[in-house]
């Protein structure tokens, strides 16, 4: 059982808070998360609520097993991609975990970056057959680009005009048009790491890890703005809302600016993980390291934003453990991680304390990617056995908390309800929270002043619970809008006003 290791008070936690929101991103799908690490800043931070429980919903066998994957297209069906050299397949599934299609690459090797949902519901991925590709929501093939070498580990990202971004496996970044044309390719020094390219809050830098050392911001047109000179560094940094990066090297982990000037670091434990950090929204930083005392145990941290620690969760289920995925956490803090050995999957609260733990006890389903929080709270999870094993089981998992409807005197009985969003007034997003007492369908609609409908946010079959949707005003004027929640028999309408 792992163990906490408090290093600050709650004092310190209120002192150096710093508040983040959600950067609007038109270019991305409008869906709880579009890509892995979930934006293009990699805060890797859901605006809904994770499982507090270990409770499995729903699992699929997909004998090959999922290594990149899934992410949430507008429709809410899940995308993802077959593992390694059994299966050169690429999946569409809906939330109750049944197929929708399936796209088979043609050239045995499978997809294995990670994967983008632009704002035409195209989905981009790439594959160790060494082509970017490009599908229709339907599954039929948009464009494919050849390149010379694999594309592996890596997280596709996306800009503001919807231009995609990764580098393959020999070290050249690559930009493509959403068209399917090539815009530039760079390689700078000896390459740059697949752990993928990261934007800045206003679209202009790219963010990107040198393959032997340092760090280099890109423009858009692939020149170098400025490098940091670091060693060995493993993965792409997170980035916060006013553009500082964090990321670690092999001996420090980072807090820079966004001209490349050290905030701070701190080097007392070993930074040598791939993980890429997470950053919640009081503005905490978290990150996996290894302590430096046999028998060297890994360790998931938390600073606040100018560097103070405020707890250590030593993972000593296993000695020999690893976490190499993306970090993410939910709209609470609540980091989900997931062992690259297979051994459990983690759900680590805010306060450093273990929530619950999931063993992955099939064949060793290792973690290779980061889970999808959708906007029910479901986590999804892909998994996937050991090299060279076929015929997996459970590699598609759904984790959800079961709502009960005991009548107990301590029971809180669910009613229908529809609260004001917030922020409002709003700029460019806010949150509608609903709460439905029985599942069914459920409808949530924008009109304007004379009742057209301009907008829907949701449509689709729910279970009874509450959930926090996220209306994101991209084409609409600023003004007075309605919303409209319908489930059953209940209608509720509130006002909301948009101020560009």
């Amino acid at each position: 059982m792992g163990r906490k290791i408090l290093l600050t008070v709650l004092l310190a936690n209120i002192l150096y808070s710093q508040q983040q929101a959600d950067i609007p991103w038109p270019s991305l799908a409008n869906s709880p998360w579009p890509m892995i690490k979930h934006d293009p800043q990699f805060t890797g931070r859901s605006p809904f609520k994770g499982p507090q429980s270990a409770t499995i919903k729903w699992t699929v066998d997909m004998p090959y097993g999922i290594f990149s994957g899934p992410v949430i297209g507008e429709e809410g069906n899940l995308y993802f991609g077959s593992y390694y050299n059994f299966g050169d397949y690429f999946y569409c599934y809906n939330t109750d975990g049944d197929q929708m299609w399936n796209y088979k690459l043609g050239k045995v090797y499978p997809p294995r970056s990670g994967i983008v949902v632009d704002s035409s519901n195209t989905i981009y991925f790439g594959a160790s057959d060494k082509f970017f590709y490009a599908l229709n929501p339907d599954g039929t093939l948009k464009w494919e680009f050849g390149t010379s070498a694999a594309f592996g580990f890596t997280i596709t990202n996306i800009d503001l005009q919807g231009n995609l971004y990764l580098p393959n496996d020999s070290g050249t970044l690559f930009s493509f048009s959403p068209l399917g044309n090539l815009n530039w390719n760079v390689t700078y020094e000896s390459g740059f790491r697949s752990r993928s390219p990261v934007f800045s809050p206003d679209g202009s830098t790219i963010y990107i890890a040198g393959r032997d050392s340092n760090l280099f911001a890109l423009n858009l047109d692939g020149s170098i703005k400025w490098k940091f000179i670091c060693k060995q560094i493993r993965s792409a940094p997170a980035v916060d809302n006013a553009g500082n990066l964090y990321f670690a090297d092999e001996l420090y982990f980072y807090s820079i600016s966004s001209d490349g000037e050290i905030n701070w670091n701190y080097g007392e434990l070993y930074f040598d993980m791939y993980s890429i950090p997470a950053i919640d929204y009081s503005g905490n930083i978290f990150a996996i390291a290894t302590d430096t005392i046999s028998p060297f145990y890994k360790i998931l941290l938390s600073f606040t934003f100018d560097g103070n620690i405020r707890w250590q969760y030593v993972f000593d289920d296993q000695i020999n453990d690893d976490f190499w995925q993306p970090l993410i956490c939910d709209s609470e803090g609540t980091i989900y991680v997931g062992s690259t050995m297979g051994y459990n999957y983690y759900a680590i609260s805010n306060d450093g304390s273990l929530l619950w733990k999931m063993p992955l006890d099939i064949a060793e389903q290792q973690v290779d990617f980061t889970g999808t929080i959708a906007d029910d709270g479901t986590l999804y999870l892909g998994v996937h056995g050991a090299s060279f094993i076929q015929n997996s089981m459970r590699t598609l998992i759904a984790i959800r908390d079961t709502v009960t409807s005991v009548k107990d005197e301590n029971t809180m009985i669910l009613d229908y309800n529809l609260q004001q969003n917030f922020p409002n007034p709003f700029n460019s997003s806010t949150n509608i929270r609903y709460t439905i007492p029985q599942s069914g369908r459920v409808t949530l609609k924008v009109f304007d002043l004379i009742g057209s409908e301009v907008l829907t946010l949701l449509d689709r079959y729910q279970e009874s619970g509450s959930y926090d949707v996220i209306f994101q005003a991209r084409d609409l004027a600023s003004g007075i809008y309605f919303y409209t929640l319908a489930s059953g028999n209940f209608t509720a309408t509130k006002k909301l006003i948009l101020l560009k």
